[in-house]
């Protein structure tokens, strides 16, 4: 679906997406009580030199951090997930997955290495597939607050894939509090957000989980490196 080809979704679709919103806001009211928090940190690729954060991975990684910080000094039990598996960019392969390279960047910030997740969770809930764009991410991250008690769920990411997220987040059964880290030159396109992607998950494809997802397919294609 392309929002330049139609005037606005059918009443169908949006019906089964304020379902979804109700859905995913009940279950954090009755999350609501418990006090561990999860903070989603969104990986950006490529990564700078092959090996560690790039701008605006960076500028994610230190707005999760002082999250992390807040939310500790309120007596609050957190841990921080930085997904993102070894990626391909324009031929060129990083080194290292972009959860190592986050994961490391926060630990240098600070952060105990026992509270940072990232190809732990990756490997338990993506396997093989591994995790190669924003819906693998809110997949992961929505699995592992399920399974893990978690009363507050937190994503960090950039704003032009703010509500493209968060819809992944709603198709999942959950509603986190979302913040942004601007940067002057973001990865992701305003426009294209607002005229693809969005209606893309809105009417097309909502998970990218499903075995035969085009989109799914083509994102590991670009992205997943010849091996490993």
């Amino acid at each position: 679906m392309d929002l330049r080809d139609t005037a606005a979704l059918s009443p169908a679709t949006e019906r089964r997406w304020r379902e979804r919103l109700s859905t995913a806001q009940a279950f954090m009211r009755a999350r609501r009580h418990l006090p561990g928090v999860l903070i989603e940190v969104a990986a950006q690729h490529p990564l700078a030199d092959r090996a560690v954060p790039g701008e605006e991975f960076e500028a994610r990684l230190r707005r999760g951090h002082e999250l992390y910080r807040g939310y500790l000094e309120a007596g609050r039990p957190v841990e921080v997930y930085v997904p993102g598996s070894r990626h391909r960019h324009l031929g060129v392969e990083d080194e290292n997955s972009l959860s190592r390279a986050g994961g490391e960047f926060l630990e240098k910030l600070g952060v105990p290495a026992p509270a940072v997740r990232g190809d732990d969770l990756n490997e338990r809930y993506k396997g093989e597939a591994g995790v190669y764009g924003s819906a693998d991410e809110c997949f992961v991250a929505a699995s592992y607050f399920r399974d893990g008690g978690f009363g507050t769920l937190v994503s960090v990411c950039s704003p032009a894939q703010m509500m493209r997220k968060t819809l992944h987040y709603l198709q999942f059964g959950v509603y986190p509090l979302t913040h942004t880290a601007p940067t002057p030159e973001g990865f992701h396109d305003f426009l294209y957000e607002l005229l693809v992607a969005v209606p893309e998950v809105m009417g097309t494809d909502d998970t990218l989980q499903d075995p035969g997802s085009d989109g799914a397919e083509r994102l590991r294609s670009d992205r997943r490196p010849s091996a490993g």
